[in-house]
This record gives C-alpha cells, sequence and structure tokens, in this order.
C-alpha cells in the first residue's frame, strides 16, 4: 500500500512539469497567391482577382478582370480590368489592407450610344480572412475619381470569395 502511495505521489509531482512542457509551435506559413471571384472595382465589376504576395506576405500586387453588366437597355457594358497594389496589417488569419488601384470607377447610364466607362485612381481599406485551409474572403470600401468622369470622387467597394496558396 506504500508503494501505491508513493507511485501516487510522484505521478502527481510528476503531472505539472509534464504539462508545462513546452509543445512545438508551428509557425503559419506564408501567403502566396490568392485567386477570389467576387463583384467590386478591384474585380472588374462582376469578375476575379488573382493576387500575388511579396517578400514576407505584408504587401501585395493584384489584377482583376470582369464584366460590367447593364441593369437597363442603354448602359455601358463590357469588359473591365483592374489592378493595384495591397498593404497589409500583422496577422495569420484575421489581416486589415489599404489598397491603392487603377480601376473603372463609373459606369454611364441610359447612353444607348458611345457609352463610357471611365477609368481612375482609388484607395479603399478593407479587411480579408483567410482560414487554416485556405478559404478567403474579402470585403473592402472606399473613394475613386475617374478624371474623365463627371468630376466627382465616387463610392468604391468589393466583396469576394475564393482560396489562399501558402508557401
Amino acid at each position: 500500500m506504500r508503494a501505491f502511495g508513493l507511485m501516487l505521489t510522484l505521478a502527481f509531482l510528476a503531472a505539472p512539469a509534464h504539462a508545462q512542457r513546452a509543445e512545438p509551435t508551428l509557425q503559419p506559413q506564408m501567403r502566396s497567391t490568392s485567386f477570389l471571384a467576387g463583384f467590386g472595382n478591384s474585380m472588374g465589376w462582376l469578375g476575379v482577382q488573382g493576387e500575388k504576395y511579396l517578400g514576407s506576405g505584408r504587401v501585395s500586387l493584384f489584377g482583376g478582370l470582369g464584366y460590367t453588366p447593364s441593369v437597363l437597355e442603354g448602359d455601358a457594358t463590357g469588359v473591365t480590368v483592374a489592378g493595384g497594389v495591397r498593404g497589409y496589417t500583422a496577422g495569420v488569419r484575421h489581416r486589415g489592407f489599404l489598397e491603392l488601384s487603377v480601376a473603372q470607377i463609373e459606369v454611364e447610364l441610359s447612353c444607348f450610344a458611345h457609352c463610357r466607362r471611365p477609368y481612375g485612381p482609388g484607395l479603399q481599406a478593407g479587411y480579408q480572412y483567410v482560414a487554416n485551409g485556405g478559404f478567403t474572403a474579402s470585403l473592402s470600401g472606399g473613394v475613386g475619381y475617374a478624371p474623365n468622369g463627371s468630376g466627382t470622387a465616387a463610392a468604391l467597394m468589393g466583396l469576394g470569395f475564393g482560396y489562399t496558396w501558402r508557401r
């Protein structure tokens, strides 16, 4: 019985030391490339977007290709492109970003002939979520200006879902 008591005492004394043993920490892999589908200025309105992360993954270059549909007959419509750069906050799953882009800012409505879709610079702030498995969601909003457009600032936005590969 004494041996059992001694073994039980030793087990309790060893348990805290075992529980405090350092577990090897897994470093998350850095982002390499993202592919999203959705809508917004940086995705070419209704389209897709590819993004390449540079260096430590806090800066990226992106390009979008999409289509601007007409809501009513006579609205400007057609293939749309976008491109730009993003700077990210630190984070593994949840990150904020600031985006500088050149994209379609405005769409002429009810123009029927000689319709224009003016491009210009835009600035957006956003949020990106990347799950451990790679699922990615992005949401952004900001302001843009088309020099050959209406002459006023326009609201920008974006919402996309896709996948992020890690290196």
